[in-house]
This record gives structure tokens, C-alpha cells and sequence, in this order.
């Protein structure tokens, strides 16, 4: 074997030793793949520290007297249960943003990175949508997501807090008399904010399968119970852009309203990563962000791990240009497919979603 030709079976062994996967993530792509590692591990050791000395037990001394036994702080301790174990999630996912925007800031416009700020939102009670670092990605940021992941679920968070103020309107409420017109006020909030849901997923990524979107949860924990099927009647009598306050910016900017007898047309496409390379740092070498609201807030600081980005490849969430034939279904799902980036999808947030459920419960109590 030639010297050249053994120089690059080694180098591209190297470059296969390197590869991990982390979270979305294929490290091989990052900038710094050792640091991307090392820093996901840490945030997993901080994951288990924190469960063990909070959730399963809820004290020091109950670890310290168990000698970290998971089996003996089960037994002896009271059990703080899923809320506390979501708030050690949460905490790493926050550690996992950080990951990325040091290691792997060549990437933070990805479907990888723009999954991994989903999570964060899925798994944090009130996050706050307007301080995490690269998201929603700009539209025309190199290397993006084919769908622009951020922008729907931001649309969906406002959407879901104007349900509950359309709900709640009592300038509105004031002016209506009749027990019935009441409750069909507040099903036309509910009406209006379902179509403002499909508008923001159809219409922010039309190309995109909608079931990799999200459509599937929403179908079966909000359009189901809330009778979406019957909504038509409410979407023609009321104004959802101007006198329920659906077209506001602060309530998503949702000008288009489908109703259950003319959904558009599902897409066909899965999630890729558009052409284009980060190739500084986007927000310089050090950067803060804020987790969280106000007086309650922690920031986050973040030190960029190199100044150049030498990876070109792409992460597991690309695909040529994601096209997979599917089958529409009635809910708005596709039938799945096997080509590049399927597996990568929009997971919609818990406590948006807690949110709209809220509103059901008061329109069918």
C-alpha cells in the first residue's frame, strides 16, 4: 500500500472513531466532537446527581443515610415524583444548549439543534421563548433546518396563550347575555385557535410531512376532544384575526384559517439540512443567555470552543432534499418513511399543550 493511500485510511478511520452520537447530534459534525462528547456527559452525570438528591429522596441527609442507594432512598424516603424529575430534564436540556453552542455552534441552526431547543421548551415549566441563543433560526441562516422548527413552535406558544385570553375576554363576555352564546363564544375560541394551529404548522413548512410538525399530537390530546370536526359553523360567524385577536403579532399573526372541510394538502417532504456552512461563531467567542424569567432567571455563559468551523459534512438529519412519498390520512398524518431525517421531528411542547387542555376543561365543565 502506498504511503498517500495509507495516510488516508488512517485519517478516515480517525474520522470514524470520532463520530458519536449525542442527543441529535452526530459529533463528527461539530466543531470541537471531543468537547461535544465530554460536555453531554456531564450534563448526563449533573441529570443523574440531581435525581438521586432530589427526587428520590428529596434531601441530603436522606442520600447521605441510604449511601446514594436508589433502592434505599426509594424505601425510606418520600419520593418527589415526576415534577421534580422533569426539573432535573429540563436542567440538562439547558446544560445540552450549552453543549451545542460551544461545541457544535456550527450546527445551531440545524434540525439537530433546533430539536434540542424543542426539548428544552417540552421539558420546562414556563420557559421563557425569547432568550434562547440561535433560535428560531433567521430565514436565511446557512445550513438550516428545511422547516423552520422555532418559528412553529413559537407560533404555537402564542397561539395557545390567546386561547386562553380569548377565553377569558371580558370585554367580550360582558357583552353577551345568553348562557348559550357563552359557550358558543368560547368554542369559537377554542375553533379559532385549532385553525391557528394547523396555519401555523401547514403554512410555516408546507412542503414538510406534518406529522413529523407535531399535527398527530395536537390531533389526539386537543382537536379530538374538542370536537375540531364541528368547528366549522363557529370559523364562518366569527372574526378568529380581529375580534378574537388571532392576526395580533403577540398572539402568532395567523391571517389564514382552514376548517375541517378544506385542510390543505399534506406534505411530502421529511427534515434536512439546507446548504450552507457556519463558519464563525454567530454570536461571537463568549455569549450569554437567560434561562428563564426576570428575578428568577440564571445565566448561562457560553465560550465558544474554536473560531473556525473546518466540518462541512451533515448530520443524520439530512436528506438530499427530503422527498418521501406518504399517505394523508384524515387526522392530517402521513404514513412514515425510511428516507433521511424521518426520524427527526417537532416534538410539541408539554406545557403548551396543558394550556389549551386548560381550556377545554372549562368549556365542557
Amino acid at each position: 500500500m502506498s504511503q498517500s493511500r495509507l495516510l488516508f485510511v488512517l485519517g478516515a478511520l480517525a474520522t470514524f472513531a470520532l463520530s458519536e452520537e449525542v442527543g441529535y447530534f452526530d459529533t463528527s459534525m461539530c466543531t470541537d466532537s471531543k468537547g461535544m462528547t465530554s460536555c453531554y456527559k456531564d450534563a448526563d452525570i449533573e441529570y443523574t446527581s440531581c435525581v438521586n438528591n432530589n427526587c428520590v429522596g428529596g434531601s441530603q441527609a436522606c442520600h447521605d443515610s441510604c449511601g446514594g442507594s436508589v433502592t434505599c432512598m426509594n424505601k425510606q424516603c418520600p419520593s418527589l415524583g415526576m415534577d421534580c424529575i422533569n426539573a432535573c430534564e429540563c436542567q440538562r436540556s439547558a446544560h445540552q444548549i450549552d453543549c451545542a453552542s460551544a461545541s457544535c455552534w456550527n450546527e445551531v441552526y440545524s434540525c439537530e439543534y433546533q430539536n434540542t431547543v424543542g426539548d428544552f421548551f417540552a421539558l420546562c415549566t414556563n420557559p421563557n421563548y425569547d432568550t434562547v441563543p440561535f433560535w428560531p433560526a433567521p430565514d436565511d441562516a446557512p445550513d438550516a433546518c428545511s422547516c423552520n422548527l422555532g418559528k412553529i413552535e413559537k407560533k404555537e406558544h402564542l397561539i395557545a396563550l390567546q386561547m386562553t385570553e380569548c377565553s377569558n375576554n371580558m370585554t367580550n363576555l360582558n357583552q353577551i347575555t345568553k348562557t348559550d352564546a357563552i359557550a358558543d363564544y368560547g368554542q369559537a375560541c377554542m375553533c379559532c385557535g385549532m385553525s391557528a394551529i394547523i396555519s401555523a404548522i401547514y403554512d410555516t413548512c408546507p412542503d414538510t410531512k406534518p406529522s413529523l410538525l407535531g399535527i398527530t399530537e395536537w390531533n389526539d390530546a386537543i382537536f379530538v376532544p374538542s370536537d375540531w370536526a364541528e368547528c366549522g359553523p363557529y370559523l364562518e360567524a366569527y372574526d378568529c384575526a380581529g375580534d378574537l385577536g388571532y392576526g395580533r403579532a403577540d398572539a402568532g399573526a395567523i391571517s389564514n384559517y382552514y376548517q375541517p372541510s378544506s385542510m390543505p394538502s399534506n406534505g411530502t417532504k421529511t427534515l434536512f439540512n439546507k446548504d450552507g456552512v457556519v463558519s464563525t461563531p454567530v454570536s461571537g467567542d463568549i455569549f450569554t443567555w437567560q434561562f428563564g424569567h426576570s428575578m428568577n432567571a440564571v445565566y448561562h455563559t457560553v465560550t465558544v470552543a474554536s473560531a473556525k468551523a473546518d466540518v462541512t459534512g451533515k448530520g443524520k438529519a439530512s436528506g438530499r432534499d427530503g422527498s418521501a412519498t406518504t399517505t394523508a390520512t384524515e387526522t392530517g398524518a402521513t404514513a412514515e418513511s425510511t428516507q433521511p431525517g424521518a426520524g427527526v421531528s417537532l416534538g410539541v411542547s408539554f406545557w403548551t399543550m396543558v394550556g389549551t387542555v386548560g381550556i377545554l376543561a372549562w368549556l365542557t365543565f
